[in-house]
């Protein structure tokens, strides 16, 4: 069977997407080429599994499912404005992302370590957790959107996570498409 690329991810409220997708409105310059996340498509992203076997995707979810079941619902919410490597040489237009306890922290380990034990690879570097606005080809006044990007005011916007999603990503000229796999729902109640 062919490999499909894939990720798991959280998904976000109808209201904060709304929200997120009218925040660069202001910036938007048609001598710009940046591909704006579409509005159904924003999310955070988790981890990256990249090529993963259809015939695994049924018995890896049972795995982690168990790890999301365990977990109680959090609380998370938005921050500021932030860019992908650097403001110098912008490719990735970002909101940042603030856990409000730690069981954030402690349940992107555990997936983590079961990612590894299924086979996975992991990003060795340091989860930043972000929603990720634009990918950026190339921008007419650089120094002038960069500016306007990172000074703009993010309104606050708490929200509780109580789903996980595994989603396939099949990339097209037009951007990526997604579609959901799996969804893995937190164990509400508190711990």
């Amino acid at each position: 069977m062919e490999p499909i690329r894939t990720f798991l991810a959280i998904p976000l409220p109808k209201t904060l997407t709304g929200y997120l997708k009218t925040l660069p409105e202001p910036m938007i310059n048609q001598k710009d080429h940046i591909n704006w996340v579409k509005r159904e498509n924003i999310h955070i992203t988790l981890n990256f599994l990249g090529d993963t076997n259809p015939e695994n995707i049924e018995a890896h979810s049972s795995q982690l499912e168990k790890i999301v079941g365990a977990y109680p619902n959090f609380e998370i919410g938005t921050l500021d404005t932030g860019i992908y490597p650097h403001a110098n040489d912008p490719r990735v237009l970002w909101v940042g992302v603030a856990p409000y306890g730690s069981e954030f922290s402690s349940f992107k380990r555990d997936i983590d370590r079961e990612l590894k034990v299924l086979g996975y690879t992991i990003d060795k570097r340091p989860f930043q957790p972000h929603i990720t606005l634009a990918r950026v080809k190339t921008i007419s006044r650089k120094s002038m959107f960069v500016h306007k990007f990172l000074s703009t005011e993010v309104r606050e916007f708490n929200f509780e996570v109580n789903e996980m999603v595994w989603l396939k990503s099949t990339l097209t000229p037009q951007g990526a498409e997604y579609e959901q796999l799996k969804s893995f729902k937190f164990k509400t109640g508190g711990q």
